[in-house]
C-alpha cells in the first residue's frame, strides 16, 4: 500500500507538471524522473521486506523449539507418571508385609536429628552397626531379604520441605548402610514419610525429636522397584 501512494503522488506531481502551461517534457525524461524518485523509496521497500523474512524465519525456528521442547516435556511426564506408578505397586506391596526386625533410631535422651539436619548421631551409627551385626549374617543367607530405610520429620515447616527431609534423612542412612557396611544396594529401598506418620505428639520439644527419625526394616519378601540401586518410594498423600 505504501509503495502505491507513493507511485500515486508522483503520477500526480507528473500529471501537474505536464499540464502546467508552459512546460515540456518528453517521455524519456519523463521515465527517467520517476525512475530517479522511485528507486531509493523500492530499494527501502525491499530491505523491509527482507528483514521481515529474515524475522519470519526466525520465528518459525522459535516454533520449532518450542515444539521439541513440548514433545521432551510430554515424555518426562510420561516417564515419571510410569515410575510413580511403579512406586505406588512397591508401597502397596510394602503395607501388607510384616517386618522380621526393626530398628527405630530416635531417643528419649536426645534427637536424632537436629531440626532442619540430615547429619545422624555417633550414637544411631552405634546402634546401626549393632542391630546390623546380627541381621547383616541372617541376610548374606537369605537373598529375598530387603532393607526399608523409613524417613520421617517433626511438624515443623512445609508439609513438602518435611518431605524432603524426610527423604534425604532415609537417604543418608541408606547410604551408610551401602557404603559404610556393605549392604547389596539392590536391597536397600528408601520411603519418605515426612511429617505423615508421628510417633510422638509434635506440638512439644520432646515428641518433635522423637519424630524426627529413621526406621530400618527387614522384609523378607523382595520388593521391585526398579534397577539394582538404593531406591526410593514416594510416600506422600496423593
Amino acid at each position: 500500500m505504501k509503495r502505491l501512494d507513493i507511485q500515486s503522488k508522483v503520477f500526480l506531481l507528473l500529471f501537474s507538471v505536464l499540464v502546467l502551461p508552459g512546460c515540456v517534457a518528453t517521455q524519456d525524461w519523463v521515465q527517467t524522473w520517476v525512475n530517479e524518485q522511485l528507486f531509493p523509496i523500492n530499494k527501502r521497500v525491499s530491505e523491509n521486506e527482507a528483514a521481515i523474512t529474515k524475522v519470519d524465519g526466525k520465528v518459525t525456528a522459535v516454533d520449532a523449539r518450542v515444539d521439541t521442547m513440548a514433545k521432551q516435556i510430554a515424555d518426562l511426564e510420561s516417564r515419571l507418571n510410569q515410575t510413580n506408578a511403579k512406586a505406588d505397586r512397591a508401597l502397596e506391596s510394602l503395607q501388607r508385609l510384616k517386618p522380621e526386625r526393626k530398628l527405630v533410631l530416635n531417643y528419649a535422651g536426645g534427637p536424632m536429628f537436629a531440626s532442619n539436619s540430615i547429619s545422624f548421631s555417633g550414637q544411631a551409627k552405634k546402634d546401626i552397626d549393632s542391630f546390623l551385626s546380627d541381621a547383616k549374617g541372617y541376610a548374606d543367607n537369605n537373598s529375598s531379604l530387603v532393607f526399608v530405610v523409613a524417613g520421617h520429620a517433626d511438624g515443623v515447616g512445609s508439609e513438602s520441605a518435611n518431605y524432603d527431609l524426610s527423604r534425604r534423612r532415609a537417604e543418608s542412612i541408606a547410604t551408610y548402610l551401602i557404603t559404610e557396611k556393605s549392604i547389596d544396594p539392590a536391597r536397600v529401598v528408601t520411603v519418605a514419610y515426612g511429617e505423615k506418620a508421628p510417633a510422638a505428639d509434635n506440638k512439644t520439644e520432646a515428641g518433635r525429636a522423637k519424630n524426627r527419625r529413621v526406621e530400618i526394616l527387614v522384609y523378607r519378601d523382595s520388593i521391585s522397584v526398579g534397577p539394582a540401586a538404593a531406591a526410593r518410594v514416594d510416600a506422600r498423600p496423593q
